[in-house]
């Protein structure tokens, strides 16, 4: 399944998130977007295309880290880094990222390509995005 003909392609699709300001008053970590889905809306995860910034990310109940997604200037979901079991990777928890096709934000159905892969401490993705790992253990 595809990005549900989102934002990014130009379909005017109802913002079901909000700002999650449990962590702090403005709703921001590191200056990016904490969301969250709008109670009723079932929506649990980040937008799969961004309206106006360039990431969002989702933590836990706890605040420890769970997901940041980033996209294009487009707005096309473009890297996805989550920590949370993911069966193709291992057991229990991992840090991984997964790098998206444009067409993954741009189609409504059909093909899309995602790669999966470890995100480990001597990338560049890391280190570029590692201050936002709050409670991750690599």
């Amino acid at each position: 399944m595809g990005g549900r003909g989102t934002f990014a392609a130009g379909n005017p699709v109802p913002y079901q998130y909000e700002v999650n300001k449990n962590f702090s008053p403005d709703g921001k970590f590191h200056g990016v977007k904490v969301l969250k889905g709008i109670d009723g809306t079932g929506k649990h995860d980040l937008p799969v295309s961004s309206h106006s910034s360039s990431a969002y990310l989702k933590m836990n109940s706890d605040g420890t880290f769970n997901m940041m997604r980033i996209y294009d200037n487009n707005h096309n979901l473009k890297i996805e880094i989550a920590y949370h079991p993911e069966k193709s990777l291992g057991k229990g928890k991992v840090l991984h990222y997964h790098e998206y096709s444009k067409s993954f934000s741009q189609t409504k159905n059909g093909d899309f390509t995602r790669t999966t892969k470890v995100l480990n401490k001597n990338s560049s993705l890391y280190k570029q995005y590692k201050k936002f790992f709050k409670g991750v253990v690599v």
